[in-house]
């Protein structure tokens, strides 16, 4: 066994500092246990969030589907009065 005296100070001051580098990355990782626990809720969640959002989407897309018809007559509507006004336009001199 290595006489405590003979080991150089500079050798006992760099294995204290990894010692307590070693002792604050444990530290630090209980810490975050809470963080990864909530990540594994998330994680868990996920499944049911994105069949939700899908369903959510499919509904919109119904929706959009459904005003789109909605839309077109208004559409063919304007474009027929267009037509008048420019019509109009032609038999009205001076406009």
């Amino acid at each position: 066994m290595l006489d405590a005296l003979s080991v150089p100070p500079r050798l006992v001051l760099r294995a204290l500092d990894d010692l307590n580098t070693l002792a604050d990355g444990l530290r630090r990782l209980t810490e975050r246990q809470g963080d990864i626990d909530d990540l594994l809720v998330a994680v868990n969640k996920l499944p049911q969030v994105e069949r939700d959002l899908a369903q959510r989407v499919d509904e919109l897309e119904t929706q959009i589907g459904q005003l789109r018809g909605d839309i077109k007559p208004l559409h063919e509507t304007i474009a027929a009065l267009h037509a008048e006004i420019v019509n109009l336009r032609d038999k009205i001199p001076g406009i």
